[in-house]
């Protein structure tokens, strides 16, 4: 619950901050490359975003992502980050909230590091950030709280990982 007051909080401050703003305007550029350090996918991950409603003062994006662990690190192999984002827009200042499905695939290996069979884990992520781009410009940078939740692990008590990331990325 404090989670949601204080996302209103910062909200409702933002709008009113930016109320004089005549510089919103849509994006020019609706595809971008990013590279996501931390994030839901732990270490880094690759992403394509879409840009889909590009309004004034509200835009909504699709993201898809992907990555890989070699078996040697012991972290689970692939990732596939896939994500729906509100964008809005303060200028060349955003606010950004968003959900996400996180399929992940781990292989059980033998002791040679050889895989015997494939599972796939399925999470759910969060975000909500600050995001900067020009509504003319190419660079995105973000700094974002991107929560995950592991959907097999709800009542082991491991669920829930609060996690955060930062991005830069290009838009074309």
């Amino acid at each position: 619950m404090k989670i949601f007051i204080s996302i209103f909080v910062v909200i409702s401050i933002a709008l009113s901050a930016s109320a004089q703003n005549s510089s919103i305007q849509p994006f020019q550029n609706k595809n971008s490359f990013q590279l996501e350090l931390m994030g839901p996918t732990v270490f880094y991950s690759l992403n394509y975003e879409r840009i889909l409603i590009n309004g004034e003062r509200f835009k909504t994006s699709a993201q898809l992502g992907v990555s890989y662990y070699p078996p040697s690190t012991g972290v689970r192999d692939l990732w596939i980050p896939i994500g729906i984002n509100e964008i809005i827009s303060f200028g060349n200042h955003h606010l950004e909230v968003g959900l996400g499905y996180l399929p992940v695939r781990e292989a059980l290996r033998d002791s040679d590091l050889k895989a015997i069979e494939w599972e796939w884990s399925h999470m759910l992520n969060g975000r909500i950030g600050y995001r900067y781009q020009k509504p003319d410009g190419r660079l995105i940078i973000r700094a974002d709280f991107t929560p995950v939740l592991e959907i097999q692990n709800l009542n082991s008590g491991d669920a829930f990982h609060p996690l955060g990331g930062v991005s830069i990325g290009y838009s074309f």
